[in-house]
């Protein structure tokens, strides 16, 4: 089989590693994960609730029957700020108080022994394989935000983990909204059954501001770099992998395939002085049948923004923004009116939910690691300048190895 061909098959590389060893047995509510009926609701757990947490547990709250009952977070205050808005929502919504706070570094091992049906895990990227894999084994259903993984170890880990929860009939999401938007989704339809006709090159990009310093006087070099797991390579994946990942799985939704190999660059240009993550990318995908997408990303604009995917085939040319001019032209012209992200956060966490209700499981394990590898194997080439496989990827076994002390 050439390396072409594996690029279309399902990725099996898998790793023999054990689970991460836990300091004792995280036990699970009876029936908890499998016991729920349309009546009941579920309960719900929040780890790492910091902005972008907060907001999804949100969500969750505003639209589906879920109680959050426990949060957990390495940071006191980040829990206190997350408990104030959510318990607000909550009481909106005629629901309790959330009763539980788990603080610290392991807080999430306690928090899935708590009696949860299910899990939101919105923690720095690197943390997210490790708390899939865990609630996974506690047979937790578990809600990932993007990216899975910041690592080939860690994507594998997550790959596996999505096995297990298929054979045991437990959901995992992933916080790609973009693919629960009605545009996006009749975008893809319509370029499989071959309205742009055969593929040929395109381009994806994901142009945004500088983000903001996180950190706070007078704590020490591990909570800085916790706080700030942004601009942490180990951390966060590099920009590539934590925020351009949205776009590179667009790109492999809409192509129906996985990068064979890319070339690229990048750099720390304008913002310096602050973590090790680049500023901007520059790198050029092949996919199956040499289709070559050109993909570029920055992270320091001022006053300019926006994020692509143009798919140019042989009938016609497929171009998609966050925003509106979401169209087809060529033979089979088309355009949509509205707005694409309208509604699609709730549709994804509402899905999620009626999976759990239904006890008809959802599974974007493999789908979520693989955009994850897509955008690693982006990193390592523009961190190398030289060429890099899928195959020669998958076989590094990258790991990045983190270990902070926060108390």
């Amino acid at each position: 089989m050439s390396e072409e061909q594996r690029t279309r098959v399902r990725r099996r590389d898998f790793l023999k590693s054990s689970s991460v060893a836990t300091a004792g047995l995280v036990l699970v509510k009876p029936g908890s994960a499998f016991g729920a009926t349309a009546n009941s609701r579920i309960q719900l757990g929040a780890i790492g609730p910091g902005g972008r947490g907060t907001h999804d547990a949100g969500v969750f709250v505003t639209s589906s029957n879920v109680q959050i009952t426990g949060i957990a977070d390495a940071f006191r205050d980040r829990l206190d700020q997350a408990k104030a808005k959510l318990d607000e929502k909550l009481l909106q919504q005629g629901r309790a108080k959330i009763d539980r706070l788990f603080v610290g570094m392991e807080a999430y091992k306690e928090l899935l022994a708590s009696g949860v049906d299910a899990v939101l895990i919105t923690s720095p990227p690197y943390y997210h394989a490790e708390q899939i894999e865990a609630a996974v084994d506690a047979g937790i259903h578990a809600y990932s935000e993007k990216p899975v993984a910041t690592d080939v170890f860690g994507a594998k880990r997550v790959i596996k983990a999505g096995e297990k929860a298929k054979a045991n009939g437990i959901s995992i999401e992933v916080g790609f909204q973009l693919r629960s938007s009605k545009i996006y989704q009749e975008a893809a339809e319509r370029v499989a059954r071959g309205d742009i006709g055969e593929f040929v090159c395109g381009q994806v990009y994901y142009h945004a501001g500088a983000l903001t310093d996180r950190s706070k006087p007078g704590e020490s070099k591990d909570q800085t770099r916790l706080r700030n797991w942004v601009f942490d390579i180990a951390l966060s994946g590099d920009i590539i992998v934590e925020q351009n990942v949205h776009c590179i799985d667009m790109a492999n939704w809409f192509l129906g395939a996985l990068p064979v190999k890319a070339i690229g660059n990048g750099g720390q240009r304008v913002r310096t002085g602050l973590g090790d993550c680049y500023d901007h990318f520059q790198v050029l995908y092949t996919y199956p049948s040499d289709v070559q997408i050109s993909f570029t990303s920055t992270q320091f604009l001022k006053g300019w923004g926006d994020v692509a995917v143009r798919v140019y085939g042989s009938k016609g040319v497929l171009e998609i923004h966050y925003s509106d001019n979401n169209k087809i032209t060529g033979d089979n012209a088309f355009k949509w009116e509205g707005d694409p992200f309208d509604t699609v956060e709730e549709r994804r966490v509402s899905g999620f939910v009626d999976s759990i209700i239904t006890g008809k499981p959802v599974n974007s394990a493999e789908s979520g690691a693989n955009s994850a590898l897509s955008c690693i194997l982006g990193r390592m080439a523009a961190y190398t300048g030289r060429e890099y496989t899928w195959n020669k990827m998958m076989r590094s076994n990258q790991r990045f190895r983190v270990d902070l002390d926060v108390a």
